[in-house]
C-alpha cells in the first residue's frame, strides 16, 4: 500500500510539472490541479486492484 501512495504522489509531482508548463502557455493556474489529478489518477488505474 505504501509504494501506491509514493507511486501516487510522485506522479502527481510530475503531472503537476506537465501542468506548470501548460499554465505557463497560457492554461491558466487550474491546469497545475488538474495536471496533478491525471498524474496522480493515470499510474494507480495502471497497476489495477491492489492485491495480486
Amino acid at each position: 500500500m505504501a509504494k501506491r501512495i509514493m507511486i501516487a504522489v510522485v506522479g502527481a509531482g510530475i503531472g503537476s510539472l506537465a501542468g506548470l508548463l501548460a499554465s505557463f502557455l497560457g492554461a491558466g493556474n487550474v491546469a497545475l490541479i488538474v495536471g496533478a489529478a491525471i498524474g496522480a489518477a493515470i499510474p494507480l488505474l495502471a497497476l489495477g486492484p491492489p492485491g495480486k
